[in-house]
């Protein structure tokens, strides 16, 4: 069986066979010869030394890392998502304030009934009473006093009473009218009614108010029109 010797780079070693050989894990570049050569060869050179040689593999290199661009599917994503979130954003502001303008017109049309349900009951919401007023033996009337309660959430700008004076038959003698300006909410005015040198007892009775806030236009005189659901509001 032919014999080979490798050189380690100083000194040189065998003879080996060829599964030797390869328990040395002889490289292409290792150095060989053998009786039949005049020098040395490179085992890579010898033919017959090809399936005893060990395969190394190249040194790994340092490659910086490849920067991948973002894929197309990642864009698209996002600006389909960011385009969502807007138009959410603009729905959710118009059903807001399409809210805020419905509340607002329920709102204003149950405070429209309410107001129209005083205007139309406005002598229950104004309502007038007199003093201990003196009567005189022989007929008159003095010291009166007429007193005008305003139990709406409105200022009443001017609220006229008329003031009868009745005879000891039940006639009326005379009427005189007071009128009040500027009641505020939920208070009273009171102010005093000429005297009488005839009459022994008095009637008082609402003949007008008005009142702006309300869009009040009330007189007691003027027979409201047959079917107006709203007669006293100021037209």
């Amino acid at each position: 069986m032919k014999q080979y010797y490798l050189h380690n780079g100083q000194d040189y070693e065998g003879p080996f066979n060829k599964e030797e050989l390869k328990l040395k894990k002889i490289t292409n570049n290792t150095n060989i010869w053998s009786e039949d050569m005049v020098n040395w060869k490179k085992a890579g050179e010898i033919n017959e030394l090809k399936n005893s040689i060990t395969t190394i593999p190249p040194l790994l290199k340092n490659t910086p890392p490849k920067f991948e661009k973002p894929k197309s599917s990642f864009l698209k994503y996002f600006i389909i998502s960011t385009v969502i979130i807007i138009l959410m954003t603009i729905f959710g502001y118009a059903i807001t304030d399409n809210y805020q303008t419905n509340s607002a017109e329920v709102e204003a049309n149950n405070d429209e009934i309410i107001n129209r349900e005083i205007r139309n009951n406005i002598n229950n919401w104004v309502t007038t009473k007199t003093n201990q007023y003196s009567v005189d033996s022989w007929g008159g009337i003095s010291n009166l006093d007429i007193t005008v309660n305003n139990d709406t959430d409105f200022t009443l700008n001017s609220t006229t009473v008329a003031v009868e004076y009745i005879k000891q038959n039940g006639g009326t003698y005379k009427t005189e009218y007071v009128t009040f300006n500027d009641i505020p909410p939920h208070q009273n005015k009171t102010l005093s009614a000429p005297d009488s040198n005839r009459g022994i007892s008095i009637k008082i009775k609402t003949i007008k108010i008005n009142s702006n806030e309300l869009e009040l236009c009330y007189n007691q005189e003027i027979t409201p029109t047959v079917g107006d659901p709203d007669p006293y509001k100021c037209k």
